[in-house]
């Protein structure tokens, strides 16, 4: 099925050594002593800047608060930046967060430093050859080789795991695993979210009496399970006609809904807050680990559902999310039960 191919392999032949030669770099261990006084020199490595993503929010989130505590931070891209050096500093902290780093490009070369920080399993491959650093880091905010079907780009992936690094893990549930799977050391961090944006201040939209249910899909992205989503949605508009739903998180033109479906596409954090605020129930799924986003959703006063699994369980529970089974019906079930619940 071509489905199953990734959409840039349809229009331009695959170059495999143009796309993971950095999986052949050799290993040079840490080999600079790290600095016993005074503030650290912390080179982060990322694949690049991007839209803005929940993994990069948490990384410029981390440089923000070191730079505060006085760490002094650079940032290289393996892509290419969108700018000049102070552009792009300039275009992190309109779209995440004020922050002082250096960026540059990563194939311009890596200065010393007493900590390097990989952000992405591409990215570790690229931290292995860095030596001229005190420790290696590696900050994991999913299983990256779960992304992929079974072969080379998942063990490529899982491999990084096994690198030496210390591990900086988004949650409990990632950080157990690397450790017993792959005996990994590592620390784990929690998920926030930013109060000044996400919160119930602000009117309602909709009248009073409509019903609105919001659906994080991502088709392209499949452990945000869009075709589950999209079955469960359906079973709750045949019971329930007079709801309306919500489709965000992608470009709209590419799918075709079985039921009718307003889809704004992909949204600001401004614009984001006020439709969360608009909506009564928020499905939000999951295969690996969870996103940011129910916590953003919740604080806005939109009640979730997600998936069970201890993915997810580490940070939702009955205490503020309802979970169901990953079927259609259960998913459902649930988000009827809330929509009928005041």
């Amino acid at each position: 099925m071509l489905r199953s191919i990734p959409k840039k392999y349809l229009a331009v032949p695959l170059d495999v050594s143009a796309e993971y030669i950095r999986v052949l770099n050799e290993d040079r261990p840490a080999s600079l002593p790290v600095s016993g006084s005074g503030p650290l020199r912390i080179a982060w490595i990322i694949p690049g800047t991007g839209r803005a993503i929940g993994g990069l929010t948490n990384i410029f989130r981390m440089i923000q608060h070191l730079e505060s505590w006085g760490h002094e931070c650079r940032v290289y891209s393996m892509g290419s930046l969108p700018g000049t050096p102070e552009e792009t500093r300039a275009l992190v902290s309109r779209t995440y967060f004020p922050v002082k780093a250096e960026f540059r490009n990563l194939a311009d070369g890596v200065e010393d430093s007493d900590v390097l920080v990989a952000s992405s399993w591409l990215t570790a491959y690229e931290a292995r050859r860095v030596g001229n650093t005190g420790r290696k880091f590696y900050m994991v905010q999913d299983l990256e080789h779960m992304f992929y079907a079974p072969g080379g780009l998942s063990e490529m992936a899982r491999q990084t795991y096994s690198m030496g690094f210390y591990g900086i893990a988004a949650g409990g549930w990632i950080a157990d695993v690397l450790r017993r799977e792959y005996g990994m050391s590592c620390t784990t961090f929690g998920f926030c979210y930013d109060r000044e944006i996400y919160s119930t201040a602000g009117a309602r939209l909709l009248p009073p009496g409509k019903k609105r249910v919001l659906f994080y899909a991502r088709p392209e992205t499949e452990r945000r399970g869009f075709e589950l989503g999209v079955l469960a949605l359906l079973l709750v508009s045949r019971r329930m006609p007079q709801v309306e739903f919500v489709l965000m998180g992608f470009e709209p033109h590419s799918v075709k809904l079985p039921f009718p479906a307003v889809m704004p596409g992909v949204l600001s954090t401004s614009e984001l807050s006020s439709l969360y605020r608009s909506c009564d129930v928020a499905l939000v799924l999951s295969h690996t680990n969870i996103s940011l986003l129910p916590l953003e959703v919740m604080a806005c006063g939109c009640a979730v559902v997600s998936n069970t699994g201890p993915n997810v369980e580490w940070l939702l529970g009955p205490e503020n999310t309802v979970l169901a089974a990953p079927d259609p019906e259960s998913l459902a079930t649930a988000m009827i039960e809330l929509l009928i619940d005041e």
